[in-house]
């Protein structure tokens, strides 16, 4: 039963993660994410229905519209299957339970605010509040963690990021975190509370030091090239998701007790 579950959620996952496209395309261009139904962004036909089989109609057009024979983003199918399998894996975590839907919520923003951020350096309000609203929805109908800990959690997530643009606009006289991050990390910390908030910075201080480092070395980036902090976020937390309550006690145990 679990493995029939866990292909349906899989399946479930790939078919939002289809809409989770139109969104990273329109959102950012201020265009509808309902209204004209999927189309070819290059040549403007609308999609016929065998063309909207998640990642599978990718695959068998070999990555072209159908119609105009231009090329579709690897981002399509990318964010088709990371929706798929990251749902699967918090069911297989948490099961059917508050945790899952709290962070299957969570999860689904961050893989929007995640490709818009690579592509356009932005992170939209619009998603940071949707993502505000519903998780003072889980807070106040007892799903989520408990409100003092997710208003300690968004005063620290978005208190943190907020000293850190201040102190590296005084110190450096440059933006060292942009408004969209600071936004993105006290929703988070809205949803994750304190410690694993607290816990998400640092991995994302860590990741956005390995991948950025890695970038340079591959000459991918150059140095002073902007390289969008919301992903780092994305990872951080999605760790902090699956791994947290493990990494907190397995260092609490290693260094203070």
């Amino acid at each position: 039963m679990t493995i029939f579950l866990s292909m349906v959620i899989f399946t479930a996952g790939m078919m939002l993660g289809s809409f989770f496209n139109v969104c990273i395309y329109r959102i950012p261009r201020a265009e509808s994410i309902v209204f004209p139904p999927s189309h070819c962004t290059s040549c403007g036909t609308r999609l016929k229905w065998l063309d909207l089989f998640p990642l599978f109609s990718w695959l068998f057009l070999r990555g072209r519209c159908r119609s105009c024979k231009s090329k579709i983003s690897i981002q399509y199918p990318l964010v088709e299957l990371i929706t798929g399998l990251l749902y699967m894996l918090l069911y297989l975590k948490f099961g059917f339970s508050d945790s899952f839907l709290t962070y299957l919520i969570l999860a689904s923003i961050l893989i929007i605010t995640t490709a818009i951020d690579i592509e356009h350096q932005i992170i939209p309000d619009e998603l940071v509040f949707i993502g505000i609203i519903a998780g003072v929805v889980l807070v106040l109908t007892g799903l989520s963690v408990h409100w003092k800990d997710a208003l300690i959690g968004l005063l620290v997530g978005g208190g943190t990021f907020l000293a850190v643009a201040l102190l590296s606009e005084w110190i450096l006289k440059k933006e060292g975190m942009g408004g969209g991050d600071i936004k993105l990390m006290g929703m988070i910390g809205l949803f994750l509370g304190w410690k694993l908030t607290v816990l998400s910075i640092l991995l994302s201080i860590y990741a956005g030091g390995l991948i950025g480092g890695l970038l340079l070395i591959l000459k991918i980036k150059k140095r002073g090239d902007a390289i969008p902090y919301g992903p780092f976020i994305a990872v951080g937390t999605i760790i902090s998701i699956f791994f947290g309550n493990e990494l907190i006690t397995w260092y609490l145990q290693t260094f203070l007790y």
